[in-house]
C-alpha cells in the first residue's frame, strides 16, 4: 500500500467515525490493519468490534442502559485513536518517506533509553539554563548525533522530537510545560518548540498537544503566544470533526468563550490566513469559465453592435457607495507597502517568488531554522555579520530584526545571501535598504499610533508565512499534509462556536472576504449570518452583489428583490435589479426597472443607454433611438454610440442617416461588423459596388477571412428582404464577395 493510499484510507474512515458509520469506518481498519507488521493493530480493531456488537444488541431490547452514550463516545474515541497508531505504523514501515524515516529512528531510541527525559526534566523546573542542561545531558543516538555538542544541533533535534512524537507521555507533557515556565529559555526558543509543538498536533492529533498549545496561549509571553494561537486553530480546523469526543478539551474551549480580546486575535489569524492562500479562483472562474459562457448566449446582434461597451458597465462591478467600509478605520501596516506585500498578501507574492529560491543554504537543512525567528543573536547570523567585511552589517541586522514587512524565513535567506555579495554592490545596498526601512520604521510608527494591536498583527503576518513557506517550498513538502491546502474556514467549524460568541467577527470576515473580492466565500459567510443580522439592508444587498460578480445571475435577483423592500438606495437598487433581469434575458422587465431609476437619475449615461438597449432587445427601435440620440448629444465624444444608431436607422429603413454614422463610425474605429452593415446600407441604397466593397473589406477584416463573414452576412438576411432584397440576390452576393475576397487574398 502506498504512501497517499494510506493516508486516503485513513482519512475516510476517520471521517465515517465522524459521521457515526462506525461499522463502515471498522470495515477500512480492518483493511489498513492486514497490511500492519503486527497483530497488534487487528487484535485491537476486534476489541472494538466486539464492544460495539453489544452496543448494537442492547440498543434495541428496550433496556434502558445510563451509560450507553459514555461507552459509545468512548468507543468512538478509542478507534480513531487505534487508527492513528496503526496509520503511523504503517507510514512508519511502508512509506519510503525521509521524515518518517528520521521518525522510526527517534522511537528507537526512546524505546533504547537513549533519551534521558528524566534527567531533562530534572534540571528545567530547577530552572537551570537550557543551555547547561542540554551540554549535561547523556541525549546520544550513534553517528548522527556525534554534532549535538552545538546547541543549535541540540536544538534542532529537541525538536524533532517535538515534532514527531506521536503521543506525548507525562515526560514529554513535563518537559514542554517546564520550557513554557522557565525564566532562562529565551522567547526565541520557546517559540520554535511551540512550532514543533503546533507541527506535531497537526501531523498526528492528540488531545495534550492542544491542552499544551493552549497552555502556552495562556501564558502570554509575546512572540510565544501569538504562535500557539496559530497552532490551535489550525490543530482544531483540521481535527474540528473530534473535538465533541473529548470532554477536557470542551471544557477548555468553553473556558474561553466571550472572551473579547481572545475573539479579536481569533478574527486577525482567520484574516491573515485568508490573504495567505493562493491565487483568487474566484476571478479565474469568472474571466474564463463564466464570462465566456454569457457572451456565448448573447444574441449575434449584440455582438456585432458591441452595445456592451457603449458605455463603460462598469456599474457590473461598482459597489454601493453607501456601504460602510469596514476596515478603513483599521489601517493594516503590510497593506500599506503595497508594492512590496499585496501579492504576499495574497500568497504569491513579489517576496515568496524571490526568497524561494535562497533557501538552498545549508541552514535551511534543518527543518527546524524553518520556524526559528529572526533575531541578531542567532549564531548562524552572527557568523554572517563577523566575518570582517568593510561593510558593517550588524545595523542592518538589528533593523532587520524588527521589522515587520518580510517573514523571520525570508530574513534569513536576505542575511545569509549578503555574504555571496561583493563589497561595492553590498555598499550600495546597504544604503538603499537603509532608506527603505527608515521608511518602514516611520510607517510602523504611525501603526503602532493608530492601532495598538498592529504589532500582534504583525507578528501573525509574518508566522503564518513562515508555516506557509514550510509547507511550499521544503524539499520534503510532499510529506507533510499541506493545511493550506485545505479551506481553512475556521468560521464554520464547531469549536469555533465554543470560543467565539461575537457576531461581529463572523460578520467581519464576511466584509473582509466581500472587500478583497472573495465572494463565494463572502456569500457563504453573510448567509450563515443569524436571521436577525442577514435581514439587514446591506448584508442582503452585498449578497446579491455577491453573487452577482459570481455570475449567478437569478440569485443576485432575488437578493436585489429582497433589498429593495427595505427601501433604501433605490436608484442603485433598481439599476442593479435591471441588470439582472438584462443578463437573464428580460428585456421587459429590464426596461421597468431602467426606467425606474431615470426618474430619479434622469442624465445618467449608462441608464439612458440601457433603456436603450432593452428597447433594442424588445424591437421596439424607434424608441430605441430616441435614446441612442440622447445618449450622444449627452457625450458627443463617444464613438460607440454612432453604431446602434446606425443599426436601428438601417432597420427602420433611415438608409442616409445610417450612412452618416458608419462614416463617422469608421473615421475612428471599427469591427467588421462595421463594414457587413454599410454593405448593407449601400446595397438597399442601390448602391451595388459600393456595397461589394465594404462587404469584402469585411471578409478581410474578419477573424477567420469569409468562413466568420458568411455567417454574420447571413443572419442579417431578414432584414435585407423586408427592404426589397430578393433571397437570390442575397445568394449571389454571397458568392460575389467570395470571388472578390479571394482575388484580394491571391493579390
Amino acid at each position: 500500500m502506498t504512501f497517499k493510499q494510506i493516508k486516503e484510507k485513513h482519512h475516510k474512515a476517520s471521517d465515517l467515525l465522524a459521521e457515526r458509520k462506525v461499522g463502515f469506518a471498522l470495515d477500512i481498519y480492518f483493511e489498513l490493519a492486514r497490511e500492519a507488521h503486527s497483530d497488534y493493530y487487528r487484535i485491537q480493531m476486534e476489541k472494538h468490534k466486539e464492544t460495539y456488537r453489544n452496543i448494537l444488541d442492547h440498543a434495541f431490547n428496550k433496556v434502558e442502559d445510563p451509560q450507553r452514550d459514555e461507552i459509545y463516545i468512548r468507543l468512538l474515541r478509542s478507534i480513531l485513536e487505534v487508527g492513528d497508531q496503526l496509520k503511523e505504523h504503517l507510514l512508519t514501515v511502508h512509506g519510503k518517506s525521509s521524515i518518517y524515516h528520521t521518525k522510526w529512528k527517534l522511537e528507537q531510541e526512546v524505546q533504547d533509553g537513549k533519551i534521558d527525559y528524566q534527567e531533562l526534566l530534572e534540571s528545567l523546573t530547577k530552572d537551570t539554563q537550557l543551555e547547561d542542561l542540554l551540554k549535561d545531558s547523556n541525549i546520544q543516538a550513534g553517528d548522527e548525533k556525534q554534532g549535538l555538542e552545538e546547541l543549535s544541533e541540540i536544538y534542532s533535534y529537541l525538536f524533532r522530537i517535538i515534532w514527531l512524537t506521536d503521543k506525548y507521555g507525562e515526560a514529554e507533557m513535563q518537559l514542554l510545560r517546564s520550557i513554557k515556565d522557565s525564566h532562562n529559555v529565551p522567547w526565541h526558543d520557546k517559540s520554535l518548540f511551540v512550532s514543533a509543538l503546533a507541527l506535531s498536533a497537526l501531523r498526528s492529533f492528540d488531545e495534550r498537544k492542544i491542552e499544551l498549545l493552549f497552555d502556552f496561549y495562556d501564558k502570554q509571553e509575546e512572540q510565544v503566544w501569538e504562535r500557539a494561537l496559530v497552532g490551535v486553530l489550525y490543530a482544531l480546523y483540521k481535527y474540528d470533526r473530534r473535538v465533541e469526543l473529548y470532554e477536557h478539551l470542551i471544557e477548555r474551549l468553553n473556558s474561553y468563550s466571550g472572551d473579547a480580546r481572545l475573539e479579536r486575535n481569533i478574527e486577525a489569524i482567520i484574516i491573515q490566513t485568508i490573504k495567505s492562500k493562493e491565487t483568487e479562483e474566484i476571478t479565474r472562474k469568472w474571466e474564463e469559465e463564466i464570462l465566456p459562457e454569457i457572451m456565448k448566449m448573447r444574441p449575434n446582434i449584440e455582438k456585432k453592435l458591441d452595445l456592451e461597451n457603449i458605455v463603460s458597465d462598469k456599474f457590473l462591478e461598482d459597489k454601493n457607495p453607501e456601504w460602510e467600509k469596514v476596515f478603513e478605520d483599521s489601517p493594516d501596516l503590510l497593506d500599506k507597502i503595497q508594492q512590496f506585500s499585496k501579492m504576499q498578501m495574497e500568497g504569491s507574492d513579489v517576496f515568496m517568488s524571490a526568497f524561494g529560491r535562497l533557501k538552498h543554504f545549508p541552514f535551511f537543512n534543518r527543518i527546524s531554522n524553518w520556524f526559528i525567528p529572526f533575531y541578531k543573536e542567532n549564531p548562524d547570523i552572527q557568523e554572517v555579520t563577523s566575518e570582517g567585511d568593510q561593510v558593517n552589517l550588524a545595523p542592518l541586522v538589528e533593523k532587520l530584526e524588527s521589522s515587520n514587512f518580510m517573514c523571520n524565513s525570508d530574513k534569513y535567506s536576505f542575511t545569509l545571501n549578503l555574504q555571496y555579495i561583493p563589497e561595492e554592490q553590498k555598499n550600495t545596498m546597504m544604503q538603499l535598504f537603509n532608506e527603505e526601512m527608515k521608511q518602514m520604521g516611520e510607517i510602523g510608527e504611525n501603526e503602532e499610533l493608530l492601532n495598538d494591536f498592529a504589532r500582534t498583527k504583525s507578528i501573525y503576518t509574518q508566522y503564518i508565512q513562515d508555516i506557509y513557506r514550510f509547507f511550499k517550498l521544503h524539499p520534503l513538502r510532499n510529506e507533510v499534509e499541506d493545511i493550506f491546502q485545505e479551506k481553512l474556514d475556521v468560521y464554520n467549524t464547531r469549536f469555533y462556536n465554543y470560543i467565539v460568541e461575537n457576531k461581529k467577527v463572523r460578520r467581519n470576515i464576511a466584509e473582509f472576504y466581500f472587500e478583497r473580492d472573495h465572494f463565494d466565500q463572502a456569500v457563504e459567510v453573510f448567509k450563515n449570518l443569524d436571521e436577525e443580522e442577514q435581514n439587514t439592508a446591506e448584508v442582503t444587498e452585498k449578497v446579491a452583489y455577491s453573487y452577482q460578480r459570481l455570475g449567478d445571475y437569478q440569485d443576485a435577483l432575488n437578493y436585489y428583490l429582497k433589498a429593495e423592500l427595505f427601501d433604501t438606495n433605490k436608484a442603485w437598487i433598481s439599476k442593479k435589479i435591471a441588470l439582472c433581469y438584462r443578463y437573464l434575458n428580460q428585456p421587459e422587465k429590464a426596461l421597468e426597472y431602467y426606467q425606474e431609476a431615470e426618474q430619479l437619475e434622469p442624465d445618467n449615461l449608462y441608464i439612458q443607454a440601457y433603456i436603450g438597449h432593452s428597447l433594442f432587445q424588445l424591437k421596439r427601435y424607434e424608441e430605441a433611438l430616441k435614446y441612442y440620440f440622447k445618449v450622444e448629444y449627452l457625450a458627443p465624444e463617444n464613438a460607440k454610440i454612432r453604431r446602434p444608431i446606425a443599426w436601428c436607422s438601417f432597420i427602420l429603413g433611415k438608409f442616409e442617416t445610417a450612412e452618416n454614422y458608419l462614416s463617422k463610425l469608421l473615421e475612428q474605429e471599427s469591427n467588421y461588423f462595421d463594414y457587413i452593415t454599410l454593405g448593407h446600407v449601400y446595397w438597399c441604397m442601390n448602391q451595388t459596388e459600393k456595397a461589394q466593397e465594404a462587404y469584402k473589406n469585411a471578409a478581410l477584416q474578419s477573424e477567420s477571412g469569409f468562413e466568420s463573414f458568411s455567417p454574420a452576412f447571413l443572419d442579417d438576411s431578414k432584414y435585407l428582404k423586408q427592404h426589397g432584397i430578393k433571397p437570390i440576390e442575397i445568394n449571389l452576393m454571397l458568392d460575389k464577395v467570395k470571388m472578390l475576397w479571394e482575388s484580394a487574398q491571391s493579390s
